[in-house]
């Protein structure tokens, strides 16, 4: 029996930093065991040149490269009655990397979205097994931060409040479309004293989302967000190349490589369950992200 083919979808834009996302893109399709096609999203900003290079870098793998237009008016027309949903889709890049993987191919019970900037480094299996996403969602563990949105007081009170699992990143996301609160998600979008930082309040959204259903993350060893005092371990097979620090990990990355055997068997990806982040250990993790960036303690 053939096996059926998987469509895993992304968001890239033109300019000079396409050819670094198409890298990271072509190394899962090259080391995935999985039989997966392309879904390519974009920000307007691809040309026909851009399109012509992605058909060039991946040759007869299927891609497919959706008009952005088209794109934005199917995911507001699945957003009426949500309109603070349809205000982020409209104002945000974010909104598109949400929405769209989820809207785009409503036959699919399972969406699977991946940040272009994840490169893969050897083969690897079961990452994305809808088996394990079936009840909830799958992301990437972030053991260095809560990358949230919220002020540590956000937590505490008796009104209603946000919810969170501890830290999680949203640059590899699988939702089970059935397991998603959109009444909580409409909530807090609305509530704007949330949203301190602008560019982590839906991954923040999505950390009480993933506190409302059987949510997991891929083991952190194996797939890790490479903060300065990240770590290549012996089962890591990809890692997410964090444009801050993207620079000093290139030549550490191609070293960890050059020690990778030839034939290797495929590592199978592994998950944790989600567990809550309460008021106390998040305000723990906001004085290391403080002691992190402004004072450079890592």
């Amino acid at each position: 029996m053939v096996a059926k083919i998987k469509l895993v979808q992304s968001l890239i834009g033109g300019g000079k930093q396409l050819p670094f996302y198409l890298r990271c893109l072509k190394s899962m399709t090259n080391h995935c065991q999985e039989r997966i096609s392309l879904l390519l999203h974009t920000d307007g900003t691809l040309n026909e040149k851009d399109i012509e290079t992605i058909s060039t870098n991946f040759g007869s793998q299927f891609v497919e490269v959706p008009d952005p237009a088209s794109a934005r008016e199917n995911s507001l027309d699945q957003l009426t009655g949500r309109p603070n949903c349809q205000r982020l889709r409209k104002d945000s890049l974010w909104g598109i990397e949400f929405f769209d993987p989820l809207f785009s191919k409503p036959e699919d019970s399972i969406s699977r979205y991946i940040d272009a900037d994840i490169l893969f480094f050897r083969p690897f299996s079961n990452l994305f097994n809808d088996s394990v996403t079936e009840g909830g969602a799958v992301f990437l563990r972030d053991k260095q931060w809560d990358a949230y949105s919220l002020r540590p007081w956000h937590l505490a009170g008796r009104k209603k409040k946000p919810e969170i699992v501890r830290g999680i990143t949203t640059a590899l996301v699988c939702w089970d479309k059935q397991s998603l609160d959109w009444d909580y998600l409409e909530w807090f979008l609305g509530k704007v004293r949330f949203h301190a930082i602008p560019e982590w309040v839906l991954p923040t959204a999505q950390a009480g989302l993933a506190n409302r259903c059987k949510a997991k993350t891929v083991l952190h060893r194996q797939i890790p967000n490479l903060y300065p005092n990240a770590k290549l371990a012996e089962e890591t097979f990809g890692a997410h190349l964090l444009g801050s620090y993207r620079e000093q990990w290139e030549s550490k990355i191609e070293t960890h490589k050059k020690g990778i055997p030839t034939k290797l068997s495929p590592t199978e990806a592994n998950f944790e369950p989600c567990k809550p982040r309460g008021a106390f250990a998040y305000t723990i993790n906001q004085t290391k992200r403080w002691l992190n960036t402004r004072l450079n303690l890592w």
